[in-house]
């Protein structure tokens, strides 16, 4: 069995959508986009409008054909709708039923099911992957003359605060990027003892890299306490919508709307100083306004044009007025503004509008923004910034869903044109023992930077003289157990965290190691598979050897054979693994980079390089290897991650001149392999510091 759902009006219905379609899929419907596969049909209605109203009447013929074709599809009516209109679309609906009572629909298609009552507590299926819409409260208790949302929706009522600190954590948790708050009056919410600016606190104390908006707010509920909040929120973006609904005080007062043009110019005013102020941004500020409310004279209406004009609006929602029934004006006011007048000064409004948007976006020419990539169109993407504008730049589709830079190139009135900015990486790479490290660490004081380890080994814990582990502070080093199991995949979502984490502390990031393809995974942005771990398949790999595997895995990826480390046995298993279990060679797949990167490369001779190697494994036996890996293999018997070089020699039953002997040629061998990866890859080589430093500067003076 199939659903479909029709939404109409506000983000708030969309919400509504989402919990509607939660407990359809629990009723063992399925979704389908096509209408003409559906068993049941859904419209979620709303009743701001007639125009909206006349939408679902229009869909009446349509309906009555698709119930010709099916005989078994049922339609719901359901959302904002109004009293009088419930007993129309009684004529071509099956139900006309309250979202409110969504825990009872089960019931009319004899499904036992035990939902929630408030249907708020509903876990939502969202729609949106990266963007979701949490709703805080119920409904209006303002009864603005015009309005039909407190008949069809009632008072408002707040949700338990504790259910949306639950939902807002378990979204951030899955990767939200940008939540928005729900209110028909958000910021009157109230719950016991918390009001919009404590609940804002809370969910600020909720770490993760997320937008937080909302929608939407009611003038009189702005007290200097909540701006503060919103100010200091590291969360919250500089994006208000605020409703002024008319310039003009008579007309105010005729909507029951308490404040005059005055009190909202100054909280305009305030909020966007308040926002320059604390957080160094400028602020973007939206409104609703009706045209042509009864009785709105023409001098009325040019004190709400002089109120636009110093009010300096990014986005106007302009809509000419239309009688809801139930409401006040409904019963008490005659709609005596004629259309034609109507469409005219909605016309001389956003001819306003468009003049305060430019003058607005022409202080954002030629900066570098933050963007939430939302679809790509044609040959551009499309995405938001945080002042929620439009923004469209070249780049690439598996940006959607995520926070890029973007220098603003051409600026109109409602949008900008814009190129894609990548935060620069500084890749210093090299065969062991070719000293990498001090290089990057002289690199890292010289041009304010912090390192980020890229070696295979590094990561594990005690595993501190046989991997050459640095004492200088760097992202990444000893970050798991060696009874854990870790993967590229899993180094390149942490290394993107600590790369992130340098940018915003105003640094440069130089990432620094010989793992070919942990360096790979970041600079060519590798898109690795999601396969889950087989544990069968992996104890029964695990019997085999080394070359074994190898063999193995040169049948089944034979481009991967040829770059992977053949004496690593964990990385040949997991590879195997994923090979089998996709039926495809293992995927490396380049996607769009993330970053604007120069990789430099340490140029040793052959005799350089294996002086260096014999000195260092020197070293590492006078500082005390031998015991070091002898305590580890005891502790760990059998662990993968011990067979490597340095670790694996001493399981053997030989002399240590000759484990010596053999960590030394061990590594010589391993270093040509890493050349040759190395070989393919675009690295300048460089053979000193100076050289380093000159191909920095250029990176770092290049024009954004």
């Amino acid at each position: 069995m199939k659903y479909h759902i029709i939404t109409f009006g506000c983000q708030m219905n969309i919400s509504d959508s989402e919990r509607i379609s939660a407990v359809l899929e629990l009723m063992n419907y399925s979704l389908t986009k096509d209408i003409n596969e559906a068993d049941l049909i859904v419209i979620n209605m709303c009743s701001v409008r007639q125009s909206a109203v006349d939408r679902v009447y229009g869909l009446y013929s349509k309906f009555k054909r698709l119930k010709k074709r099916n005989k078994k599809l049922k339609i719901i009516v359901t959302g904002c709708i109004l009293k009088p209109d419930k007993i129309k679309l009684k004529a071509f609906a099956d139900f006309v039923l309250d979202k409110r009572d969504l825990y009872q629909w089960p019931e009319l298609f004899k499904k036992n099911l035990k939902i929630k009552k408030n249907y708020l507590s509903i876990t939502p299926k969202y729609e949106n992957n990266f963007i979701a819409n949490v709703p805080i409260s119920f409904g209006c208790s303002n009864f603005c003359t015009y309005c039909a949302v407190p008949y069809t929706r009632g008072k408002l009522v707040s949700r338990n605060y504790k259910d949306i600190l639950k939902e807002v954590n378990e979204l951030v948790k899955k990767g939200y990027k940008e939540i928005w708050l729900l209110g028909e009056n958000v910021n009157d919410y109230h719950y016991n003892e918390i009001d919009f600016s404590q609940l804002i606190k809370e969910i600020n104390k909720i770490k993760g890299d997320f937008w937080l908006r909302f929608t939407s707010p009611h003038p009189k509920d702005f007290s200097s306490n909540l701006i503060k909040t919103l100010v200091k929120s590291k969360h919250i973006t500089p994006y208000i919508n605020l409703p002024i609904q008319s310039g003009d005080n008579e007309v105010l007062k005729a909507m029951n709307r308490p404040y005059t043009v005055n009190q909202y110019i100054k909280l305009a005013k305030a909020l966007r100083s308040a926002f320059k102020a604390q957080k160094q941004e400028n602020l973007a500020i939206s409104t609703d306004i009706i045209v042509g409310f009864p009785g709105e004279t023409e001098a009325q209406f040019k004190n709400t044009i002089k109120a636009m004009k110093l009010a300096k609006f990014d986005m106007a929602y302009i809509s000419q007025y239309s009688p809801r029934p139930e409401s006040l004006c409904y019963k008490k006011m005659q709609d005596n503004i004629p259309k034609k007048i109507k469409k005219q000064r909605d016309k001389e409004l956003n001819e306003v509008l468009k003049k305060t948007a430019l003058a607005n976006n022409k202080k954002f020419k030629g900066k570098i923004v933050d963007v939430l990539v939302l679809e790509k169109n044609n040959e551009y993407l499309l995405g938001k910034t945080r002042q929620y504008k439009t923004i469209k730049f070249k780049g690439s589709e598996n940006l959607i869903g995520k926070f890029v830079k973007v220098k603003i190139t051409n600026i109109r009135a409602f949008g900008f044109d814009g190129e894609l900015v990548k935060d620069k990486l500084i890749v210093i790479l090299g065969p062991t023992a070719s000293g990498k490290t001090d290089l990057a660490i002289k690199l890292a004081k010289k041009f304010n930077g912090e390192l980020v380890s890229a070696d295979s080994r590094t990561v594990f814990k005690e595993m501190n003289i046989g991997t050459s582990k640095p004492k200088y502070p760097h992202y990444l080093i000893d970050i798991v157990s060696l009874k854990d199991d870790f993967n590229v995949a899993l180094y390149k979502e942490k290394a993107i965290e600590a790369i992130n984490e340098i940018v915003e502390k105003g640094k440069i990031t130089i990432l620094v190691g010989g793992t070919g393809l942990y360096i790979k995974a970041i600079v060519d942005n590798l898109d690795f598979p999601k396969v889950k771990p087989d544990l069968k398949m992996r104890n029964e790999l695990e019997s085999k050897t080394k070359e074994e595997l190898f063999s193995m895995y040169e049948k089944l990826d034979k481009e991967g054979s040829k770059i992977i480390d053949k004496n690593n046995k964990r990385r040949l298993i997991r590879a195997i693994e994923v090979c089998l279990q996709t039926g495809k060679p293992f995927p490396r797949l380049k996607q769009e980079p993330l970053f604007d990167v120069i990789q430099i490369g340490i140029k040793k001779t052959k005799k350089e390089l294996e002086e260096s190697i014999t000195k260092r494994t020197n070293q590492m036996i006078k500082q005390g290897l031998e015991k070091e890996a002898k305590k580890l293999i005891s502790k760990y018997p059998n662990n993968p991650n011990l067979n490597t070089i340095g670790y694996q020699e001493w399981k053997q039953d030989k002399s240590k001149e000759k484990i010596k002997k053999d960590i030394i040629s061990n590594t010589i061998k391993f270093a040509k392999r890493q050349m040759t990866w190395f070989k393919k890859e675009n690295i300048k080589w460089i053979k000193n510091q100076k050289q380093a430093e000159k191909k920095i500067k250029k990176l770092i003076l290049k024009k954004e």
